[in-house]
């Protein structure tokens, strides 16, 4: 054996309270290399009552000798409360089938679940992970703790067949500032086909982003136009490139909440310098000002009383203000429409047009 890595599991870990896990575990380690025992990926190494797991090994098997390599850092092994499967495969199944003809057997023999007297071995899992049982391919959706865990008899199981569909179309597109420029390259064979070969059960949404050696790369248009996988029959469509705006590099989520507001405040929120991070901490958080300031912010019946105003449109929903309406004037004397700046301003505390803090206005500090 030429390294082992090896964690603790949690509840282990909890009682060693910051002593050296490798020289607790080494008692158990020299055993076994004097004994000659094959030592593989998921063995239960126990050393006074506490339980240490093999999480990886190279080679798959073999036996402890003088010059292997231990490492022992890394989150210690949970034990899953819940655990949450979706499966798919040639043809169909029940949940209840699933469960019985798949996922009980996977659990049997040395695998049974963690805790059980009778268990030398583990199965690992965490979130995302695709493995397979037979012709069945199975990925992870959940668990409950997060992390790399097991199951033990005490973990609650669900499993539900995916009908996710695949997609008859897609349009990828790379954006232009993350392309090489030192050398040629063909953006479908050297990048976007070796992702989807590395990836071929994630499933897609429309402006999905994501990143493969550097390269950045977005779906701009799918057909179905819902959550799906690419699959051998899809069309795939990589011509083009995109420039890094703000709406380009949003994701489905924040594009979405994006898209709920009115137009003008769509494009404060898309022109103005802000990173996807800022912006989706205006989207969330609605750091802006509070009730009782906005309260304080002057209001009135259009038309201004002051005649010589120019402002005749409101900048955030880009419509001219009519006779009646509702309007707000802020400090540095900008006028949007009452509801409109509301919005703005629970979000953000700068006047939309010339930046100035209406809140730092207002309170006077």
């Amino acid at each position: 054996m030429q390294r082992l890595h090896i964690l603790p599991f949690a509840e282990a870990d909890s009682v060693l309270e910051g002593r050296s896990r490798v020289e607790f575990v080494a008692p158990e380690l020299r055993r076994k290399r004097s004994c000659q025992e094959v030592v593989r990926t998921g063995d239960i190494l126990r050393h006074e009552d506490l339980d240490f797991a093999v999480i990886k090994c190279e080679p798959a098997e073999g036996v402890l000798a003088a010059d292997t390599d231990y490492f022992l850092d890394g989150s210690p092994v949970v034990s899953f409360e819940k655990i949450q499967f979706s499966a798919w495969g040639p043809s169909e199944m029940s949940s209840e089938a699933l469960f019985s003809e798949c996922i009980v057997p996977h659990f049997k023999g040395d695998f049974v679940p963690f805790g059980n007297a009778g268990a030398k071995r583990v199965r690992f899992f965490y979130s995302n992970m695709v493995f397979q049982i037979g012709n069945i391919h199975l990925q992870v959706e959940a668990t409950d703790p997060p992390g790399l865990g097991v199951v033990t008899n005490m973990t609650e199981i669900f499993a539900n067949w995916d009908k996710t569909p695949e997609f008859e179309k897609v349009h990828i597109v790379p954006f232009q500032d993350t392309l090489p420029q030192a050398y040629e390259f063909d953006i479908f064979q050297d990048y976007l086909k070796p992702y989807l070969m590395r990836s071929p059960y994630k499933k897609f949404t429309n402006n999905e982003l994501f990143t493969y050696h550097g390269v950045q790369f977005k779906m701009v248009a799918c057909e179905p136009n819902v959550v799906a996988r690419i699959g051998k029959g899809t069309t795939i469509f990589c011509d083009g490139v995109l420039h890094p705006s703000l709406r380009n590099l949003l994701p489905p989520d924040l594009l979405s909440q994006v898209a709920q507001l009115p137009p003008g405040l769509q494009m404060l929120l898309l022109n103005t310098e802000r990173s996807t991070r800022e912006l989706e901490d205006m989207l969330t958080h609605r750091r802006g000002l509070f009730e009782e300031t906005l309260a304080e912010i002057d209001r009135f019946t259009w038309p201004p009383a002051d005649s010589n105003s120019s402002q005749q449109t409101c900048m955030i929903c880009l419509n001219d203000f009519s006779i009646g309406d509702d309007c707000r004037c802020l400090p540095c004397r900008h006028v949007f429409h009452g509801s409109c700046v509301d919005e703005w301003l629970r979000r953000c505390t700068d006047c939309p047009i010339c930046k100035d803090n209406v809140d730092r206005a207002i309170r006077h500090y």
